[in-house]
């Protein structure tokens, strides 16, 4: 029996984000709903729907459409080289969380999560040029999927859509323009341009099967995204400071010192005497 009403999945959407959505137009938990799938969530949903087949399951369950065959194949290659979901996924005290852009939020017509905002070497957005957010804008938690939409916020009235903090039940979209083009070269430094960079290949890698290294002709298997995750080459490790906050900082500090440059420059006249 095919479940009804089933939304469609979106462009890459992580697993966590559709079951959050397909379960809230069921109206039943997501944990629930995924063990009607027979799918045991534990600690990380998105490896829990990687050691089966999304696409087979979504088919079989619903006659939702969407890229389910996308996920499965970089789910199936990040376990090559991380069973668990240990090394590259987002993970907060044992937590699975999401980073997310609040720009995409805030202009997708259906509001959802992608599969790479759990990577951590997926720091920015290159449609926006904007580092992703740690945390809601308001309440400071991490947006940890999958929760009950039905009950979701602090008097548990729930929430309808994605753009909601699950916790405090506001727009984690708030001020998103400012965001927009925030990612500027000349406040970074080229050590941390490398690492983004880096992030964004790690995950082109997984998602084409191979590793290109830049000056090489030959490219390497899979496996060799292990070896410069442990050579600190891509922007995992805790000394990685640069964060969607941290850039908003330097964008401040860099127009004080403009601010205080132009005050310390009188203005300028020409006095004209009358002949």
């Amino acid at each position: 029996m095919k479940l009804l009403d089933v939304p469609d999945h979106q462009e890459m959407e992580s697993p966590s984000s559709w079951l959050m959505r397909v379960a809230f137009r069921q109206v039943v938990a997501p944990r629930e709903l995924a063990r009607f799938l027979g799918v045991g969530i534990g600690v990380d949903c998105e490896m829990a729907f990687a050691k089966l087949s999304f696409q087979a399951l979504a088919s079989t369950h619903t006659s939702a459409a969407g890229t389910f065959r996308h996920v499965d194949l970089l789910m199936e290659r990040l376990r090559k080289v991380d069973p668990y979901g240990e090394r590259f996924l987002l993970r907060h005290n044992s937590v699975a969380y999401h980073r997310f852009c609040a720009a995409c939020l805030a202009t997708d017509r259906v509001k959802y999560f992608r599969l790479e905002w759990r990577f951590k070497c997926w720091r920015w957005c290159p449609e926006h040029s904007c580092l992703l957010l740690e945390c809601c804008p308001h309440c400071g938690k991490r947006a940890s999927l999958p929760q009950d939409m039905c009950d979701a916020g602090p008097d548990g009235l729930g929430v309808a859509t994605l753009d909601r903090c699950m916790h405090c039940a506001e727009l984690l979209t708030t001020n998103w323009q400012v965001s927009v083009d925030t990612l500027a070269q000349e406040l970074t430094t080229p050590w941390e341009q490398a690492l983004l960079n880096n992030g964004r290949a790690a995950l082109a890698a997984l998602v084409l099967g191979k590793v290109q290294i830049q000056g090489e002709q030959k490219a390497h298997g899979l496996r060799r995204l292990k070896t410069i995750e442990r050579q600190g080459f891509l922007p995992h490790a805790s000394q990685f400071r640069l964060t969607h906050d941290e850039m908003m900082r330097r964008h401040e500090q860099s127009l004080l010192t403009m601010l205080e440059s132009a005050s310390s420059h009188p203005l300028q006249t020409t006095a004209h005497s009358q002949n």
